[in-house]
Formats: structure tokens, sequence, C-alpha cells
């Protein structure tokens, strides 16, 4: 890429970082400067999702001994050791740096970025929702027995649930969310039976492809096409520029590509060996409700 792609790329990378940010402290994160690192942490929650380090924005080199402070902060708050980052921000050699204070890779998600306006002169295809098979229909979820039809698909075993990025997924009855405008619901009914529902992040305008369920019985290629496309033009109707999605696998990423998304990197974490040692929180709770679609 040239140099007005790879700073554009950099801008983009930036704004799924902020984003998740919002989105964290939005579930009560708490951020703390600590030298060159931020350190994230829940007050009443260790779910490995909302604790973690990180290097400061803007930064263009983090040294181990920065690094190493971000760490001793988060023992100091008795939170596992976790250092987590976009790598596309970051030169090759800082994962370097984090194996020489005994880190090792915990998971990478390869990130796949809709960008409503193109990258370097690349628009995205045309959203194509005219096609749905018979008896298919989509909507949002815009009241209570919306919002209890997406509870009783996600917790119903005949659905596969598709749990997407780091950014944890709250299943609740509450509407407050889709109030604020931080979350669409769409649900995916075949002949009045809700066969699959997506849920889309929202912050400011960006927006995260967060989660997908489909009827086992109903999955198909068609099917999850149709969802996929039906979260970009409902995050794009409430003007976000930006939608992104992380890439589980080749058939994912494949399928993505399709729609118009782009590779966009990864998002990388790593964690302490000694993390394997310590008692790790498996209710994830916060604020008394439960958390699922957790890393």
């Amino acid at each position: 890429m040239d140099k007005a792609a790879v700073k554009e790329s950099r801008q983009i990378l930036r704004r799924v970082q902020e984003h998740l940010y919002a989105a964290h402290g939005n579930l009560g994160v708490i951020k703390e400067t600590v030298g060159l690192m931020d350190v994230f942490h829940h007050p009443e929650s260790s779910l490995a999702s909302l604790n973690y380090a990180t290097p400061r924005r803007n930064t263009a080199w983090v040294s181990a001994e920065m690094v190493q402070q971000g760490i001793d902060h988060l023992k100091q708050l008795d939170r596992d050791v976790r250092v987590q980052y976009i790598e596309g921000l970051y030169p090759p050699l800082f994962a370097r740096t984090l194996h020489e204070l005994d880190l090792v890779p915990e998971w990478e998600l390869p990130l796949m970025v809709y960008v409503k306006d193109g990258f370097n002169g690349q628009k995205p295809p045309p959203i194509d929702l005219s096609n749905l098979p018979d008896g298919i229909t989509i909507e949002p979820v815009s009241d209570q027995r919306g919002v209890d039809l997406w509870w009783y698909v996600w917790r119903n075993a005949y659905y596969d649930v598709l749990t997407l990025g780091v950014e944890p997924l709250f299943v609740g009855r509450d509407m407050t969310a889709l109030k604020l405008g931080h979350q669409i619901d769409i649900l995916m009914y075949r002949s009045g039976f809700p066969v699959g529902v997506t849920r889309i992040s929202i912050q400011n305008q960006t927006a995260h492809v967060l989660a997908l369920a489909l009827m086992k019985e109903a999955r198909s290629p068609v099917l999850l096409r149709m969802l996929l496309n039906s979260a970009i033009q409902a995050a794009l109707e409430r003007g976000c520029t930006l939608v992104y999605a992380p890439g589980e696998d080749e058939d994912d990423r494949r399928l993505c590509r399709e729609l118009g998304f782009l590779d966009f990197g990864s998002i990388v974490c790593y964690f302490a060996e000694s993390n394997r040692n310590r008692n790790e929180e498996k209710d994830g709770r916060i604020l008394g409700q439960s958390v699922l679609a957790l890393r």
C-alpha cells in the first residue's frame, strides 16, 4: 500500500480500537494510564475480555519496561496478566517484546472491515436484500416482544450461536441499550417463526457485528448472507460509516469479502502462563446478569 492507504488503514483500525474501548466503558470498565500503557479493568468482574493492558494510543513503540508497568498494575488489581492490541497499529517487533516478558499468544482474531465509502479506491458492492427465500422476513427488534423472542432464540439448543469478537455479549431482557442507540438486534423469521438473530453494537459511527445465531435445521449460506447483509444495512441506516466483523475462519472471511468486507489485520491477546494456575471467574457476572460470548 502507498503512504496514503497506510495512513487510512491506521485510521480505520483506530476507529475499531475506540469502539471497543467505548463498549467496554459502557459495561463499567475503568481505564487507568500507567506510563505508556493503558490498563482496563472492571471493578466487579475479572472476566478476561474486560481486564487487560494495552499500549497507549498514538505510541509508536512501548519498551518491555513500560509493558511490565502495565502488567504489574493488573497484578495489583488481582487480575490475570493479559496484553491485548491491534496488530496493524504496532510494529511486528512488539510481539518479541511480549515474548521476552514470558507472555505467550492466547488468541488471534482476524478483522474484517466494511467501509461505506470504500477504501483505497475499492468500493463495497451494493447491499442486496431483494431476493429473500420464500417465507423469510427480517425485522429489527423494536419492542419488548421482540426482545423476548431474541432471548428465546439465544438460549435455545436448536440454534447455532456464532459469537464474534472481543466485546462481551450481554444477553438480557432490558431494552436500555436499544433505546440509547448502542445496540441493534435483528430477527429473521420463516413463516412467522424465529430462525435467526444478529446483534450489532454501535458506538458513534462505528458498528460491530457482535454475534449471529441461526436455527440448525435452517442454517444455510443464503440465510447467513442475508443476516449479515441486514446487519450492514441496519448499521448504515443508523448513520455508521464503518462496520467490522471478526473472521474466525476462512469460510467466514470468504463470505465477508463477498459482501464487501476487507481484511484489516488482527486483534491479538498475549497472556502469562501463570494465569492457568489461578481460579478464573466462570460466571461472567456483570451487574448481576449473565454474559455470554466471552473470550
